[in-house]
């Protein structure tokens, strides 16, 4: 591995970092009580949300402006498959490059990508029940833009659900996931080879402490690297919380029914433990799981739901993952984050792993600015490997 050819963005960013920070990761999940939730992991109170009233209705709106800079050193250049998306944020074991011998390169990138708008809506009902509405989007992962003229780049929808009573319908982030449990890191995902992450469409029940859902199902099959959307009944998850502590379990259904090729079915499932327990100020967030079939579920795409034996049915893939990150407040106003995480598989790609440390900063419940290194590895089955080293100073401003 090349030495890290950081120095000069690294002397760009240390005046930067006394600007000040706060949350610099800001996933939302749509457990709590309130209009519009809170972010993943607040550092502290959070700026107010923006509300008025129209009718009975009243109408909430959030988000925040983010610039992020990147300095990466690879192995190997990254494949044209995987750009801009693995150059962006660290996006799981596949975004790291396959050391084919041809040296490594150090590449730059800077986007706003991540910028995100939320509103929320709550309108009580004639009945006495109250209806809430959640709409959210930004610009990550839209390949419709260029860095040549304009950088512009179109809106994908994050979620978009309603809530009734005990119900909710639409999209929002998977009953099998606690977005709580992600930790403070200024990438977009942070330990992403070893954390359940995932939206999807969905009914959700939600009863005191437990939840239970029917969620949008698709297969992924190793062979020849196909998406099926050939599930002929919805994955199934449900949650159950004590305090701190989430443990989550998924039960589905891997199909592929292409008469020409594979048809068949295979039953995947698995289980999730995790949580966050105070130390002092200080915290330690966590996630443990494993299963097979999980697939899609586990490390954005690390490995495939199931692939081919030589009998030319599928067969489900093993597949196990953990992180633990510690949050440590060096003072009420700058804190350090300290993850690691891994994986392990038994499809073409048999291990991963990254670790990320971090220096926050907050001045106001509304600036971030912050500084991060990353180190990222995979092996493959095949024996080959990879690895990339990055540098990222982020600065985000909430509102």
């Amino acid at each position: 591995m090349s030495v890290l050819r950081l120095s000069a963005l690294h002397g760009a960013i240390v005046p930067l970092l006394m600007l000040g920070a706060g949350p610099a990761l800001a996933q939302t999940t749509p457990s709590g009580p309130a209009l519009l939730p809170p972010d993943a992991a607040p550092a502290h109170k959070a700026p107010p949300h923006r509300s008025m009233t129209v009718g009975k209705t009243t109408v909430a709106i959030k988000g925040y402006i983010k610039l992020d800079a990147m300095m990466t050193d690879y192995e190997a250049r990254p494949a044209a498959s995987l750009e801009p998306l693995g150059r962006d944020y660290y996006a799981g074991p596949r975004s790291v490059p396959l050391d084919d011998g041809s040296g490594g390169l150090t590449l730059y990138d800077m986007h706003a990508k991540q910028s995100r708008l939320v509103v929320g809506t709550s309108t009580p009902l004639d009945n006495g029940q109250t209806i809430k509405t959640h709409l959210e989007v930004d610009f990550q992962n839209s390949d419709a833009g260029n860095e040549t003229i304009s950088n512009s780049y179109q809106p994908r929808l994050r979620q978009a659900f309603f809530t009734y009573g005990n119900w909710l319908f639409g999209q929002a982030w998977s009953t099998f996931q606690n977005v709580g449990a992600l930790p403070e890191t200024l990438d977009f995902i942070g330990p992403t080879e070893s954390t359940v992450f995932i939206r999807q469409p969905m009914i959700r029940y939600t009863k005191g402490r437990f939840q239970i859902a029917l969620e949008n199902p698709e297969s992924r099959i190793a062979a020849g690297d196909t998406t099926t959307d050939d599930n002929s009944v919805p994955d199934l998850s449900l949650r159950w919380q004590a305090g701190p502590l989430v443990v989550a379990g998924l039960l589905r259904s891997i199909e592929s029914q292409d008469p020409g090729g594979v048809d068949d079915s295979v039953i995947g499932g698995g289980i999730s433990v995790s949580g966050k327990f105070a130390v002092g100020r200080d915290d330690i967030k966590f996630m443990a799981t494993t299963g097979s079939g999980l697939g899609r579920y586990l490390g954005v795409l690390a490995n495939f739901d199931a692939q081919v034996d030589a009998q030319g049915d599928l067969e489900a893939i093993d597949s196990s993952a953990a992180f633990v990150a510690y949050r440590h407040f060096w003072t009420p106003k700058t804190r350090s984050s300290f993850v690691f995480g891994a994986f392990d598989g038994d499809g073409d790609v048999e291990s991963a792993s990254s670790i990320h440390v971090n220096l926050l900063h907050s001045v106001t419940s509304s600036l971030t600015t912050g500084v991060e290194l990353m180190h990222a590895e995979r092996e493959m089955a095949s024996g080959a490997e990879g690895a990339m080293d990055r540098l990222q100073f982020s600065a985000k401003y909430a509102f």
